[in-house]
C-alpha cells in the first residue's frame, strides 16, 4: 500500500446500477479476486466499473471482427479496416491499463502492495 494513501477495510462491493449484465458479471468476478488480493476498497468502484464496460465493449468488437473480418467494404466498395477492430484496441489499451494499475499482470503484481 502507498504510504499517502488512506486505510480502508477491503470489500466485495455491490456493482453500480449504470452497469449492464455482462458489465456487473465483469465487476463482480473482479471485484472478488481484487479482494482476494486484498486491494479492493469502495474508493476503487469507479476504475473497475471503467473497466468493466471496456472489458464487454472489448470482448463484443472482438466477435464481430471475428464474424466481419479484419478487412470489410466501405459503403463505396472499398476495402477498409473493420471499424470494430479501431473499438477494440482502444478498448484493450484502457483495460490493459486499468489491470495495470491493480495489480493484475504479471509485472505490476510485483508492485501493488495489498493492505
Amino acid at each position: 500500500m502507498n504510504a499517502d494513501e488512506p486505510v480502508v477495510p477491503v470489500t466485495i462491493p455491490d456493482a453500480p446500477s449504470h452497469l449492464e449484465p455482462d458489465e456487473t458479471a465483469v465487476f463482480t468476478d473482479n471485484a472478488a479476486k481484487l479482494a482476494r488480493m486484498r486491494v479492493m476498497t469502495e474508493y476503487d468502484i469507479d476504475a473497475l466499473s471503467i473497466y468493466a464496460v471496456n472489458f464487454v465493449r472489448w470482448r463484443d468488437s472482438v466477435i464481430k471482427v471475428r464474424e466481419m473480418g479484419m478487412i470489410v467494404k466501405s459503403p463505396k466498395g472499398y476495402p477498409i479496416q473493420n471499424p470494430f477492430l479501431a473499438i477494440a484496441n482502444k478498448a484493450q489499451r484502457t483495460c490493459m491499463d486499468i489491470l495495470t494499475e491493480f495489480g493484475m499482470t504479471p509485472s505490476s503484481r510485483t508492485r501493488v502492495q495489498s493492505q
